[in-house]
Formats: C-alpha cells, sequence, structure tokens
C-alpha cells in the first residue's frame, strides 16, 4: 500500500499545514449521530483546533492536553465554556504522523465521524489534499528522565531517546486476541504501512453494557473489530498481523500529540489506554525537569532518527490470529 514515496530520513524542520480543504461525513461510533466534517488550513502556531459550528458562541476548542476530560473509550476535550469534541485520537495520530502541525477542524457535532475505525481515511486525504510546509520552525518535546504511570498491573513509561518509539504489549485471555505485543518507531512510512488502517475493537460481552451506559451506540462492523471469544464476527477477519495490539499503539499515538508537538522519547506498556495515556502527559509535565523543547531544526540529526520498517502489505480476504 504506497500512498507517498519518501526517504527514510524525516528533514521537514518546518511546520506544516494543508493545502487545500477536506471534508468527511458519517456517524460518530458512540453517539451514533449524523456528522459532517471539514479539516481546513491554518496559519503558523495555531495548532490543531476544532470548531464546533452546530454551537454559535464559544465553540473553538483547542487540541492540548489541558483540554482533556474524563472520558470512556475515547479522548474527548472540552473547552472553558464546556464545548465539546469527542473521539479526535485516529485524526490526531494521523496529523501527528504527516507533520500536520496546523489545521481547523470544522464540525456539526460534539464526536468525530467513525468512518472505518481507523486512520486510514484521514490519511489518504490528508495526502491527496497535499501538505503545504510553512515559514516558522517545528518544535519537538523532548523526554530528560524516566517518568511512569501505573494503574494496577497496566503502566506506561517513557525514558529519554532521540526518536519516538513504542514497545506495547495487551493481553486477552482466553479469546482469540490473546497476549500480542509489537514494538513500533514513529515515522510517516511506517504509520502509513503498519499503523494507519488497524481498526478499533471491541469484545462481543462488552457491547450490551456500553451501550447501557450510552456508549458506541453508532459501532457496527463496518467501523470497528468484534470479537466473540475466539471467533472474529467482520467477515472479511483481520485486515493484518497483529490488528489489536497496532490499533493499540495507534491510539497512543494519536494521544500524545495532545502536547502539540512531535513527542521524542521511548515508550514502554502494557494494557495502555487513553486515560493512562492522559496520565502520563500530565505526569511529565508536572515537572520540567522531565522535558525540554527544541528547535527541531537545531536538533540532533541522524540517519537514524527515524527507522523504517520493511512494507508488509497483507492480501485481501486472509484472515489472521493476534
Amino acid at each position: 500500500m504506497n500512498y507517498i514515496n519518501s526517504s527514510v530520513i524525516d528533514k521537514n524542520f518546518k511546520q506544516n499545514t494543508l493545502k487545500r480543504n477536506i471534508h468527511f461525513s458519517g456517524v460518530g461510533v458512540h453517539n451514533g449521530r449524523a456528522v459532517s466534517m471539514s479539516i481546513e488550513p491554518a496559519n503558523v502556531n495555531t495548532g490543531i483546533l476544532f470548531k464546533r459550528i452546530d454551537l454559535k458562541n464559544n465553540n473553538l476548542i483547542k487540541a492540548s492536553i489541558d483540554k482533556v476530560v474524563e472520558s470512556s473509550l475515547c479522548t474527548k476535550i472540552k473547552n472553558n465554556y464546556g464545548a465539546s469534541v469527542s473521539t479526535i485520537e485516529h485524526l490526531m495520530a494521523a496529523f501527528s504522523a504527516l507533520n500536520i502541525d496546523n489545521a481547523v477542524v470544522k464540525i456539526n457535532s460534539p464526536e468525530l465521524p467513525a468512518l472505518d475505525g481507523s486512520s486510514s481515511e484521514y490519511v489518504k486525504k490528508i495526502l491527496n489534499s497535499g501538505i503545504k510546509e510553512q515559514n516558522i520552525n517545528k518544535k519537538i518535546f523532548k523526554i530528560l528522565k524516566k517518568v511512569e504511570v501505573k494503574n494496577g498491573n497496566r503502566f506506561v513509561s517513557i525514558t529519554p531517546s532521540d526518536k519516538l518509539s513504542i514497545n506495547i504489549s495487551i493481553d486477552y485471555p482466553k479469546t482469540i486476541i490473546g497476549h500480542s505485543q509489537y514494538s513500533y518507531t514513529h515515522s510517516k512510512d511506517n504509520f502509513i504501512k503498519n499503523l494507519s488502517m488497524a481498526r478499533t475493537y471491541t469484545l462481543f460481552e462488552d457491547i450490551e453494557k456500553m451501550r447501557t451506559a450510552g456508549l458506541a451506540i453508532g459501532g457496527n462492523l463496518n467501523n470497528a473489530v468484534v470479537v466473540d471469544k475466539f471467533k472474529i464476527l467482520n467477515p472479511e477477519g483481520l485486515r493484518f498481523e497483529k490488528e489489536f495490539v497496532k490499533h493499540k499503539t495507534l491510539d497512543c499515538i494519536g494521544d500524545f500529540y495532545l502536547l502539540g508537538m512531535p513527542l521524542i522519547g521511548k515508550v514502554n506498556c502494557f494494557a495502555p489506554g487513553h486515560s493512562l495515556n492522559h496520565l502520563l502527559l500530565k505526569e511529565i509535565l508536572k515537572d520540567k525537569k522531565n522535558y525540554r523543547l527544541e528547535d527541531k531544526s537545531f536538533a540532533k540529526k541522524s540517519d537514524n532518527f527515524f527507522d523504517l520498517v520493511e512494507e508488509n502489505s497483507p492480501p485481501k480476504n486472509l484472515i489472521y490470529v493476534a
């Protein structure tokens, strides 16, 4: 699956935005409401800004960690006036991978469209739009000390590195998912080839409980992988090997971009989730000795700044296990 031809070394030191507007429509996976959304170019230092066009006033919400509010099964941000938008993680992951620093996301609903449950459609349309280099240098968020957060046996930790890498494992005993581990190094190529198509997933036994809680109302086999013990209910099966743990990795990438700039560090985690990802970022920000903001053009340049993983495009209709 080749969307683009790009070099192994990431030499993109400038901020970027889109060249033209792009549009999406669908339903929210949790609230089940119809939604229309456009992504538009933005000026330098805008960051990622959501605009609720169904609201007349106080409708701007900055995608940043300080705007995150507690939400089950997704990332939700809210401004000081109570306007919110949720399930932003798949779009944020695409922005991170494609080096989009500035964009305005106009949306007429409190939840983004589910699309196919992955970042794939976002990636395709952003690339088709074209990416515009801007005249201000990009900043990076470099980790200087180990930081770790835990919830029972679940944890996320980060240590200093010269790139963003994630070593992640999940465990769903007595299901086809089982224990699954994946090591990922963040780059445009690696994300497109190995993560962008990984869909969100759920256990069939949890669906009734989620819907009773007002969640997953818009979920179906077109926007999520549904697992019934040792059976995948989607007729087409999985898209590729380790799709479950790869989607968890995608979620991490999206959540980490709430820092407003690329995160540089080595992440190790077991059974991460949005709440734990957000908690890690907040813990890092508590102490300025944990990190340093750098102008990317003056950061250390290395042929190994981003590792490129060999392309692996699975044949269609091949069912993998986790």
